[in-house]
């Protein structure tokens, strides 16, 4: 069955868990995405047959990638609160981000921390672009520190 209708669920019943855990190895290291600091995700729905999710994350302040990343599917963001730097773009919510398959955004960082409604067409991956690492940004001295 492809994603199953929601007719109201409180979010109580949805607990908060790890993005390690969603996207790590079920562990609290995440690795594979190189995350310097993790978040929280409620997923929302998600769809078996296409892999596609929508969710809601917390990231807590001082949280960055450590390069720009690109995935294969089509990926929605809304910035509900809090503030994020895309590269050298900053941007407080609520904002509105849409990133094509294959298109490279970031790195990113939140200085506040951001809630964001993320919505993903299919199966997360993720590919980091070398050339555009975090530490190259002007925020990174805040970064450590935030």
């Amino acid at each position: 069955m492809a994603r199953p209708p929601v007719d109201g669920i409180p979010f109580s019943a949805m607990p908060w868990r790890s993005t390690a855990q969603l996207w790590g190895a079920g562990t609290e290291e995440n690795a594979a995405l190189r995350f310097t600091g993790h978040g929280i995700v409620r997923v929302l729905s998600d769809d078996p047959e296409t892999g596609a999710r929508t969710m809601l994350i917390k990231e807590p302040p001082g949280w960055h990638t450590a390069a720009a990343e690109a995935h294969s599917v089509f990926q929605e963001d809304i910035l509900l609160e809090g503030d994020c730097w895309y590269g050298e773009e900053h941007h407080e919510g609520p904002t509105y981000f849409a990133f094509p398959p294959g298109h490279f955004h970031g790195p990113m960082f939140t200085e506040t921390g951001a809630l964001w409604l993320v919505t993903l067409s299919g199966p997360f991956d993720v590919r980091y672009d070398e050339a555009r690492r975090a530490e190259d940004m002007s925020w990174w001295p805040r970064a450590g520190s935030a």
